[in-house]
This record gives C-alpha cells, sequence and structure tokens, in this order.
C-alpha cells in the first residue's frame, strides 16, 4: 500500500508500509525529503533506504541514540523519538530550506 496525501503542513506525503515498498517507489519517484526509521519492515531496512538515497536530504528518526548508528553520514540529519509534531516539521523545514 502506498498512500499520496497533502498534510496540513503543506507537504505532500508518500507514506510506505515497509522499506521494500519505499525503495521500489524511490525507484521512478521523486522526493525532496527520505524520511525513514532505522527498524522498517521488510528485507530492505531504514538503513539502506537511507545510505542508497544519500543523494537526497535524508531524515533518519531511532528511538536510539545516534551513536548507535555509526553509519549515518554527515549530511544525514537524526530525529530522535519520541518526537513530536513540531520538532519534525522544523526537520522537514530545514531540509527543503
Amino acid at each position: 500500500m502506498r498512500a499520496s496525501l497533502h498534510s496540513d503542513a503543506g507537504h505532500e506525503v508518500h507514506a510506505m508500509p515497509d522499506g521494500d515498498t519505499a525503495e521500489r517507489w524511490l525507484e521512478t519517484g521523486t522526493a525532496d525529503v527520505l524520511f525513514t526509521d532505522v527498524r522498517m519492515p521488510g528485507r530492505v531496512s531504514g538503513e539502506q533506504l537511507a545510505l542508497r538515497h544519500a543523494d537526497m536530504y535524508v531524515l533518519v528518526t531511532s528511538g536510539e541514540l545516534r551513536e548507535q548508528h555509526p553509519w549515518l553520514a554527515e549530511g544525514m540529519d537524526y530525529l530522535p523519538k519520541p518526537y513530536d509534531r513540531k520538532t519534525l516539521l522544523a526537520a522537514v523545514g530545514r531540509a527543503i530550506a
């Protein structure tokens, strides 16, 4: 399942149920921001998505500390859980600024 919607903050959002679906969508779709959890259902993890698509702005979230993920590149933004809507929108805003 793939959902495309407009958030009330004015962003077009393409929600994917797992890393495999996200990877297939990214083969043909384009986005300004890749927002992924480190742990995604499916064969393709959030880490793999982030590393494969590091040419775009990548925002990674996890309930773990950033330091627990040494693969995170300098240019990748990290959003620790739990986060609120305001914090998420600020991170997306930095990406598209």
